[in-house]
C-alpha cells in the first residue's frame, strides 16, 4: 500500500516536468512558424510598468498580516492547562497550538513576499531612474511602502516567535542566537527531527524539480522573446549549491 502511495505521488511530482518539457519543445518546433506580437504587453501595468504587480505583491501582504493577527487573536497569550488544552478531541494538537502554528507559516511567507516586493521595487527603481517620461514618484512611494512593510513584518513575526516561546519555553527559538534554528532543532525529541528529516528530504526533492522546471522556463522565454542567460545561470548554480549541500551534509553524517 505504501509502495503503491509513494509511486503514485512520483507520478504527479513528474507530470510538471513532462508539461514544461513538452511546451518547451512544442513552443521551440513552432517558433520558426508563429512569432509572439511584438506589443504584447508583460508589465503587468494599468498606469504604470508594474502597477498591478506591485499592487498584488502589496495585497498578498496585507491579507497576510491580517490573517497572521487573526490567528494570533485566537490564541491565548498564556498556554490553557493541560486538561483543557484539547477537550474532547482526538487530536494531539490543541486549537491554540493550531492557531499558533498557522500564525507561524503566515509570519515566515508574509516575510518573503515583503522582501521580494522591496527587491522588485528597488531594482526598477534602479534600473529606470535615467530614463525619459520615468515615474519617479510612483516608484519612489513603491519602495517606501515595500520598505514599510518589511519593518511591518519583521514586527510581528517577532511577536509570533514571543508566543511561540510561551507555548513551548523548553525548545524555545533564541532571536540572539545566531545558531537559532540549530539550536532549536537540538531541542526536539527523536519522534520530531525524523518528521523534520522527512520534510526536508521531500522539500529536497520537490527544490529540484522546481528548478529544473525553472530552467525550461527560462529556456522558453529566452526562444519566445529576448535570450536571457542570468536567470539561467543562477539557477543552474542554485540547482548545483542545492545538491552539492545535501552529497556534503550526508557524508558528514555518515563519517560521525
Amino acid at each position: 500500500m505504501k509502495h503503491s502511495s509513494s509511486s503514485s505521488i512520483k507520478k504527479r511530482l513528474r507530470l510538471p516536468l513532462y508539461a514544461a518539457g513538452g511546451a518547451v519543445v512544442g513552443f521551440i518546433g513552432a517558433s520558426g512558424v508563429r512569432k509572439v506580437p511584438s506589443d504584447l504587453n508583460w508589465t503587468l501595468s494599468v498606469y504604470y510598468d508594474y502597477d498591478l504587480l506591485f499592487a498584488l505583491l502589496a495585497a498578498a501582504v496585507v491579507i497576510m498580516m491580517l490573517w497572521n493577527i487573526f490567528s494570533l487573536s485566537h490564541t491565548p497569550s498564556v498556554p490553557p492547562m493541560e486538561e483543557d488544552t484539547y477537550g474532547e478531541s482526538d487530536s494531539l494538537i490543541s486549537p491554540a497550538e493550531r492557531s499558533l502554528g498557522k500564525a507561524m507559516i503566515l509570519s515566515g511567507f508574509s516575510v518573503i513576499v515583503a522582501f521580494t516586493w522591496a527587491a522588485l521595487a528597488l531594482s526598477l527603481y534602479a534600473s529606470n531612474r535615467n530614463m525619459p517620461n520615468f515615474p519617479e514618484l510612483f516608484n519612489l512611494v513603491n519602495l517606501i511602502g515595500a520598505c514599510i512593510s518589511i519593518f511591518l513584518v519583521v514586527i510581528l513575526q517577532s511577536l509570533t516567535l514571543k508566543r511561540y516561546n510561551r507555548y513551548f519555553p523548553d525548545r524555545a527559538l533564541d532571536l540572539n542566537s545566531r545558531n537559532m534554528k540549530k539550536d532549536h532543532f537540538e531541542k526536539l525529541d527523536e519522534g520530531e527531527k525524523w518528521i523534520v528529516y522527512r520534510a526536508a528530504y521531500r522539500s529536497f526533492q520537490m527544490m529540484n524539480l522546481l528548478l529544473g522546471v525553472g530552467m525550461l522556463s527560462m529556456v522558453l522565454y529566452s526562444v519566445l522573446f529576448t535570450f536571457a542567460p542570468f536567470p539561467i545561470v543562477m539557477l543552474s548554480i542554485i540547482w548545483i549549491a542545492n545538491i552539492g549541500i545535501y552529497y556534503r551534509e550526508t557524508y558528514r553524517a555518515s563519517n560521525q
